[in-house]
């Protein structure tokens, strides 16, 4: 009887772990990676992996799913049977651009970025950046407008100081995409790519996949989505184990007081031929997820960016565009900015922690 009840209890025990695993899909039925989860509150529950899945929702009823190419979601559980969330299409787009023989092309990005751990958004920083590609010289230039805010004095200080900078530039547009970055290092065999039953192209390296690109032809558009910090520790630990292997003396292993992972995501608008401008970006998201060893914190950093202006102008115009521009925005300014350029709103939970983050920087 003993060992009957047992059984039981650990059959209830596996099936309570199965269901907070739950798979997150656009309308295709195509896993979306590098997802954002979080609670009521704002508070982080994790993120999707290359495979759309959510290993483990916490315990955590009602699941609020972010990501720069969809609308937020939310959903109760238990209204999910098949444990499979559907995500829709965000329907952002490009606005159409007159060629003008000009010598800059003047590209305004817009970003968001949103730092969440266990306890709900710590961090805000959110900003208009003003890019110029110079035709001739294939340069790009640019200068950024943000807005931070903190939990606290000390965060804001630390997070703006070290990484206030990193994501400026990570909001401005490249001269090369991701997805060519990737074409030119699958040309020297340290990745490969092919094509998986769902028809996505999943780009591999020697350990396993790292992402995938899908190309929409008919929308004129290509996603490409990687990994590049595991990328980057596969690399290294190749190189490790072919130095243990030529010297027989295994590499210590180095106690790291984070871990932490960074997933790329970009959509670019694409030509008959599949290629792109430095302007055709349409929008583009990094997301580092981690863990915290001392405070035994998880964390998400969420960095949205948005391609909300294009033009061909001299420098003349841009001087005369830069001035104009050089004004502080506070958060309800870049929110009318984000109406006015038909920009996804933040969930609704994350808006509204967000919204107590200021709060906390008026009363201090």
């Amino acid at each position: 009887m003993k060992k009957l009840l047992l059984l039981s209890l650990l059959v209830a025990i596996a099936v309570v772990a199965q269901a907070q695993r739950i798979q997150v899909v656009d309308t295709d039925g195509l896993p979306i990676a590098a997802v954002c989860v979080t609670n009521e509150k704002g508070a982080l529950v994790g993120s999707t992996d290359n495979d759309g899945w959510l290993n483990d929702a916490k315990g955590v009823k009602h699941l609020y799913f972010s990501h720069v190419a969809f609308k937020p979601t939310d959903v109760n559980i238990d209204t999910i049977p098949s444990h499979c969330v559907v995500m829709q299409d965000e329907t952002f787009q490009l606005t159409e651009l007159e060629v003008k023989p000009k010598e800059l092309l003047y590209v305004q990005t817009y970003y968001r970025l949103v730092y969440v751990c266990d306890e709900g958004p710590i961090y805000y920083r959110g900003g208009v950046v003003d890019n110029t590609y110079e035709l001739a010289k294939q340069k790009i230039s640019a200068k950024t407008r943000s807005v931070s805010k903190g939990e606290n004095g000390l965060i804001r200080f630390i997070i703006s100081t070290l990484v206030g900078h990193i994501v400026d530039k990570w909001a401005r547009i490249d001269t090369m995409t991701y997805y060519k970055k990737i074409m030119q290092k699958v040309d020297k065999g340290a990745l490969s790519i092919a094509q998986d039953t769902l028809g996505r192209y999943v780009v591999s390296d020697t350990i396993s996949a790292l992402g995938y690109i899908d190309e929409d032809k008919q929308a004129g558009q290509r996603t490409t989505s990687f990994d590049i910090w595991a990328y980057d520790d596969h690399v290294e630990a190749t190189k490790a184990a072919a130095k243990a292997a030529k010297t027989g003396k295994q590499p210590k292993k180095k106690k790291d007081e984070y871990s932490i992972n960074h997933s790329y995501y970009e959509v670019y608008n694409i030509n008959d031929n599949g290629q792109s401008r430095v302007d055709d970006l349409v929008m583009k998201q990094l997301l580092a997820s981690g863990h915290f060893e001392r405070t035994d914190q998880d964390y998400v950093i969420l960095l949205e960016t948005y391609t909300i202006g294009r033009d061909y102008i001299d420098k003349k115009e841009f001087k005369q565009t830069r001035k104009e521009n050089e004004v502080e925005m506070d958060i309800n300014e870049l929110r009318r900015l984000e109406q006015n350029h038909h920009i996804p709103p933040l969930a609704p939970n994350l808006k509204a922690a967000v919204d107590e983050l200021f709060k906390k920087e008026l009363k201090d």
